[in-house]
């Protein structure tokens, strides 16, 4: 049992994107991702006009101003916020 939460907390801890632990995590839609990995995917979208959440793909019109994920970056050893 402590086995499945110690995977699940490895998946929350995780990018979607890369698969790695997440490194200076941002969130959008209440989805995590690395900054560069999603500034990476948001990329290869510029050309539609659209951007969309790679996990549930909801679209934005505008590039979505991506939020600095404290407290995810303290658990995974990352300087805390003052």
């Amino acid at each position: 049992m402590a086995q499945t939460g110690v995977q699940l907390n490895q998946e929350r801890l995780s990018c979607s994107i890369c698969l790695d632990l997440l490194k200076d995590p941002v969130t959008t839609c209440g989805h995590s991702y690395c900054m560069n990995c999603i500034k990476d995917f948001w990329d290869g979208e510029d050309q539609k006009g659209t951007y969309s959440c790679p996990q549930c793909r909801e679209t934005f019109r505008q590039r979505p101003v991506l939020k600095k994920h404290t407290l995810v970056s303290r658990v995974n050893g990352g300087p805390e916020e003052k």
